[in-house]
Order: C-alpha cells, then structure tokens, then sequence
C-alpha cells in the first residue's frame, strides 16, 4: 500500500488535512480583511470620533488688470476663477490709482467701485466702496468657505467625514468675477504755473484667491 493510500485511509489523516485546507482558505482572507480595515480598527476610520490634527496646506492665486481711465470713466474688469482640486478659502479684491501730479491736498482722484459676481457660483453678495488714489484705495474681502482663516488646530470629538464637510466649499467660487470702477478726477480749479495736471489715471484692479487642501491627522490619546 502506497502512502498516498495510507493516508487516505485513516480517518485521523483525513481530518488533518481538511483542517489544514480550511485553514489555508480562510487564514489569508482573515489576515487581508484585517489589513484593508486597520485603520478602521485603530480608530482612523473616517466615520470614528476622535481627537484629530487638522493642516491646510495652502497656495494663493493672484491675478491683475490695469486700464487707464479718463475722468467719468468706468473700466469693467473681469476674472475667471477655476480653483482645480482646491477650495476657496476667500477671495480678495483690491483697487489702487496713484495720483501725484495733482498740488497740495485736497486735490486727489477718487475711484467709486462696484461688483457684479452673478457669474460665481454661490453668488455672493456684491460690494461697492469709495476710495482715494493714494495707493490701495478699495478693498473687499469675499468669504467662500464660512470661518476659513487657514489656521491649524486640533478637532476632538468628531469625525473626518464632519472635519471634510466643515471645510467643504461646496463648489462655490468658481466663476467669473467683475469689478468695475468709475474714475473722478479731482484737478486743482485754477491755473498751475510750471505744474503738469493730468486728466486721467492708471487704474489697477487685484485678486487673490486662498485656497487649500486638508491635512488630517489623528491624534494618539496619552495612556
């Protein structure tokens, strides 16, 4: 009788070795759930309370536009904003003219400045100011992402999925962005002798966009 014989005729051998089968069935897909589901079990898992470490790695995206606008002018200006994979923290808007020709004070150009921002998603509410041209005459802050100020902290008591949706911008911010400004020019009444007056200005509108992505980390409780 050959061993392969033997084998298969004693009922000990025979339960040696479907124990040994079911064994190397099941081991490896218990040892892989395991593995797939580690962070679940060591408390990272997205939907878990817990105590987190919460980044914004953080960027800016700027742009700019100048025209040069007579007295009574309005210049439209327009950006088109696309964030990527990014959110939007805030959205900074700043108008500046700078008039040096004009003598003494008293006597400086005035912008008056408005928003149309019906083409960004989310709508925010427009803006509207008045300023002189002395350097950054106007500017606006637009908050995208409420409470956003890109400072990190520590979160306990909740979970990723809450952290992710508190910082979520919703889609919002994207868009086309117009600002326009009315030059009023502000010359000196009476004759200049020797003095250059000009009857316009170099007028520029800037936007910074913030933007950021979350970092978070859990937090190892102290023992």
């Amino acid at each position: 009788m050959t061993g392969l014989e033997k084998l298969f005729t004693s009922q000990r051998a025979i339960t040696i070795l479907v124990i040994s089968v079911v064994f190397a069935i099941t081991f490896p897909a218990y040892f892989s759930f395991m593995a797939s589901n580690s962070d679940d079990l060591g408390g990272a898992s997205s939907g878990a309370k817990g105590k987190w470490q919460v980044d914004f790695i953080q960027d800016n995206i700027t742009s700019d536009e100048t025209m040069n606008l007579a007295d009574g002018e309005q210049g439209d200006y327009f950006f088109e904003l696309d964030s990527g994979e990014m959110m939007i923290g805030f959205v900074e808007i700043t108008v500046s003219c700078n008039d040096n020709d004009d003598p003494g004070p008293g006597f400086t150009d005035n912008v008056d400045v408005t928003t149309d921002f019906s083409g960004v998603e989310g709508t925010p509410d427009d803006e509207s100011g008045s300023g002189s041209c002395n350097g950054d005459a106007v500017t606006f802050t637009i908050q995208i992402t409420p409470e956003w100020d890109g400072s990190s902290y520590i979160a306990d008591g909740v979970s990723k999925n809450d952290i992710e949706a508190q910082w979520n911008d919703g889609g919002n911010g994207t868009g086309e962005w117009l600002t326009s400004v009315t030059l009023e020019v502000d010359n000196y009444p009476g004759p200049i002798v020797g003095g250059i007056v000009d009857s316009d200005e170099d007028v520029t509108v800037s936007w910074r966009v913030a933007v950021y992505s979350l970092e978070i980390t859990a937090v190892a409780e102290d023992l």
